[in-house]
């Protein structure tokens, strides 16, 4: 191989794995924002404890990506069956780790979440529906099934 050839080469490669790095960095900051350190426990405004946003939170913006344990209804029982969620049957349940099981319940909700099932297992994806204020307590819908099979009223 010529010393040209081999530096026409290197060249190319060296572009190639920039331009992939490069794009690559770009498509991931433009799909996923997560605010780190972005919430903490605190009295709830509501009922026993709640999460409230460290700093404003930007619509759209991811507040937490939340581990899960998918278990059956048989594992759970008691009280952890008030912070589980639905999971991929109707006997199935998800044990979200972190904040995700400490966020209340209101009817005019300021976060949603998604399931996500990736390579490292399921994970519950907290998100902004619209903007959040520094300090204010965050919600989400617990959906009228979580009520009625509790035989309690949604307020």
């Amino acid at each position: 191989m010529t010393p040209l050839l081999f530096f026409v080469i290197t060249i190319i490669f060296a572009a190639g794995a920039a331009a992939g790095a490069f794009l690559a960095n770009t498509f991931r900051n433009k799909q996923e924002r997560v605010c780190r350190g972005s919430v903490r426990i605190g009295p709830s405004t509501v009922a026993g404890r709640g999460a409230f946003a460290l700093k404003a939170i930007k619509e759209g913006d991811i507040i937490e990506r939340c581990p899960a344990l998918e278990v059956t209804d048989k594992d759970i029982g008691g009280e952890l069956l008030n912070y589980v969620f639905y999971g991929s049957a109707e006997d199935r349940r998800l044990i979200a780790m972190g904040y995700g099981m400490m966020f209340n319940h209101s009817s005019t909700p300021n976060v949603a979440y998604y399931r996500e099932d990736g390579p490292t297992g399921t994970e519950l994806i907290l998100y902004a529906l619209h903007s959040i204020a520094e300090g204010e307590e965050m919600y989400y819908n617990y959906g009228d099934d979580w009520w009625r099979t509790r035989g309690a009223t949604c307020e």
